[in-house]
């Protein structure tokens, strides 16, 4: 892995792992901030993935990328 890579994966999973461990109330409560923190986070890991060529990698966290983004727009309090 180059130093471009490991920045983006030492600046993304963090920030993503943070959000995850509270990714339910996230959810429920409507927390966009944390959300685009946490999509911001999993877009940089993405990008460290593909430039150390690790594409399968890259492909299973692009994939929870998009379905933590479908669970968000689902997601939320019921009333």
């Amino acid at each position: 892995m180059d130093a471009r890579s490991l920045a983006l994966l030492g600046a993304g999973y963090p920030a993503a792992v943070a959000v995850l461990t509270r990714w339910v109330p996230v959810v429920r409560e409507r927390r966009w901030r944390w959300l685009a923190v946490h999509h911001a986070g999993m877009a940089a890991i993405v990008a460290g993935l593909l430039l150390a060529r690790r594409p399968g990698s890259a492909a299973v966290n692009g994939a929870w990328l998009a379905v933590s983004s479908v669970w968000y727009a689902a997601g939320g309090r019921r009333r």
